[in-house]
Order: structure tokens, then C-alpha cells, then sequence
């Protein structure tokens, strides 16, 4: 059996009511078209619902028991619908986004700060992780949305750039490429070099441009961009790192040079699933998100302490 919403709501308003008329009123209905509508209810129901007099209406015993469970239908449908108003303006809902560390470390939080004020009802998750992990993560659910420097298969995820963030070498204050305006890869020839983790995306968009320079692997890959710096810092080899993630590696003795030429930047997207919508909250920082974009191309750009 299948009640409509408008069946329920006529019953109620014969309940309330009381009368035909009234109850025809407030559904905005003829009597006689209310009347019909109350006996098609009855019918489907299979008893009488109503005693009717000239004078009074008044529920049966079985009508006593469907009220019960029309006005718990009625009050769900209500706080459901009252729930999906609220999040159409953003008073209420849920957000998870994944991002790189180096992004998680200022600038997403930045942007989920203004988010955060403007909409405080709404509940944020930040999930930082390395490039594979964020496409499983937003693949999953775990996440809405993430931003990645990898697209992901164009039939599974829906991809827009950010911006292509500049690549910065990190080495030594005293090492002689810390006086340079810029390096260039050939500079890294025979040094030795720190890796960032094979699942990153630097790791990934590196290796290609890496193998014809003949670097001196040390050995050391590292998950935590404190610990790349404490590496360079003692010693270990040189590394390189996107723009965002310098701020990470503050330490007077080290210095940043940018990277040039035609890989010296790794793209940053916004990653989606391409079959699953948005809720309005998660569509309203991803919008906020584009409009940051600014803020992010002046990431500082020095990895001595301010």
C-alpha cells in the first residue's frame, strides 16, 4: 500500500478540524473533491476512519490508530524537509576534503577558516594524505572532494586545476647552488638526494626528470617534510619540494632556490567523483575553494624563519 503525502495531510486536517469545510479550506480543495479524497483514504486502508453527523466528525477507534502514525509521518517529513532547507543555506551539514600535507599545513586551513565563518553550523573534516591515498580516500567517500596533482581516470573523477605550484631545490645556506636566482636539474647532477615518499606526487612527477641526471640516491625516503629538512640540514643530500611545503622546512641554515624550466611546477586539481553529487555544503567549499586560488600563488617562498 502506498499513501500519499496529500492523503496523510487531508486526514490530519479533517482531524484537526473537525470539519469538512475547514479541512477542505486549509488544503486549498472543494468539499466535495476533500470528501472523495477522505473516502479514497478510507478505501485504501481498508476501514472507516471517521464517524460522520451532520453536526460532528469524530474519529473511529482504527482512526485513533492511524493518527498516531499519521502524525509521526507528518512530523518526519517535516523535520526532513526543515533539515534539507538547512542545508540549502548552509546552516547545517558535513565536509570532508583530502589534501596534500604541504597544502593541509596553511593553506587549507586557511580557506576552511573563512568557510568555517561564514557557514559555522557546518561540521569540517580535513584529511592530509599523499597523492595515491587522497584518490582512494575521495573514491571510497571518505572525502567529498580532494586536491591532488594527480587528475585521476578521467572516467571515475572530475578534475580542475588550481595552478601548476612552483618546485623549490632545499639544500644547505653554504652549499654553492643556495647562491643561485635558479637552478636548473642538470645543477643536481652527481649530488646526493633525499626522496619524498613514492606514493607523493613529487615523488611520481620527479623520477622521470630525475633518472637522466645521475643523481647519488642516499638512501632515504621520507613520509614528513620536518624530517627532509632535518636530513638537508645535517647534511644528507639536497631535496625538492613544492612552494607550500617550505614553510615546513624553516631552518636558518637551509636555503630555497626555485627550479626552472619546463617540469618545474606539479599541477594542483580539484578531484571529484564524476557520478556522485556535491551535497550543497561540500559545493560551497569547493566554489570557496577556486576563489583562494590567489592566496595560494603568494605562498611564502623562503624557508628562514620570519
Amino acid at each position: 500500500m502506498s499513501l500519499s503525502g496529500r492523503l496523510i495531510d487531508a486526514f490530519l486536517a479533517l482531524e484537526e478540524t473537525r470539519r469538512f469545510s475547514l479541512a477542505a479550506q486549509r488544503c486549498h480543495m472543494s468539499s466535495p473533491a476533500f470528501s472523495q479524497m477522505v473516502a479514497r483514504l478510507e478505501d485504501q486502508v481498508g476501514v472507516r476512519l471517521f464517524d460522520r453527523t451532520t453536526r460532528h466528525v469524530t474519529l473511529t477507534p482504527e482512526g485513533e490508530v492511524f493518527a498516531q502514525g499519521a502524525r509521526r509521518i507528518a512530523s518526519e517529513m517535516r523535520a526532513a524537509i526543515d533539515d534539507l532547507q538547512d542545508r540549502a543555506q548552509r546552516r547545517t551539514g558535513r565536509v570532508s576534503v583530502a589534501g596534500p600535507p604541504s597544502l593541509a599545513a596553511d593553506w587549507l586551513p586557511q580557506q576552511l577558516a573563512v568557510f568555517h565563518r561564514r557557514y559555522p553550523g557546518i561540521e569540517l573534516r580535513l584529511r592530509d594524505v599523499v597523492s595515491d591515498v587522497c584518490l582512494d580516500t575521495v573514491r571510497r567517500g571518505e572525502a567529498d572532494f580532494g586536491l591532488n596533482a594527480l587528475p585521476g581516470n578521467s572516467l571515475e573523477f572530475e578534475a580542475v586545476k588550481l595552478l601548476d605550484e612552483p618546485l623549490y631545490l632545499i639544500c644547505r645556506a653554504d652549499d654553492p647552488l643556495a647562491s643561485r636566482r635558479k637552478v636548473r636539474l642538470s645543477h643536481l647532477r652527481q649530488r646526493a638526494f633525499i626522496h619524498t615518499l613514492r606514493s607523493g606526487s613529487v615523488w611520481q612527477h620527479l623520477q622521470p626528470l630525475l633518472r637522466d641526471q645521475d643523481i647519488q640516491d642516499t638512501g632515504f625516503e621520507v613520509d614528513q617534510l620536518g624530517t627532509l629538512a632535518g636530513l638537508v640540514a645535517h647534511g644528507f643530500g639536497i631535496s625538492i619540494v613544492p612552494r607550500s611545503a617550505l614553510q615546513l622546512c624553516q631552518r636558518d641554515s637551509l636555503a630555497a632556490v626555485p627550479l626552472e624550466g619546463a617540469q618545474a611546477s606539479r599541477p594542483i586539481y580539484l578531484v571529484r567523483p564524476r557520478h556522485r553529487s556535491l551535497s550543497t555544503a561540500a559545493a560551497g567549499l569547493w566554489a570557496l575553494l577556486l576563489q583562494g586560488v590567489p592566496q595560494l600563488r603568494r605562498a611564502p617562498t623562503s624557508i628562514r624563519p620570519q
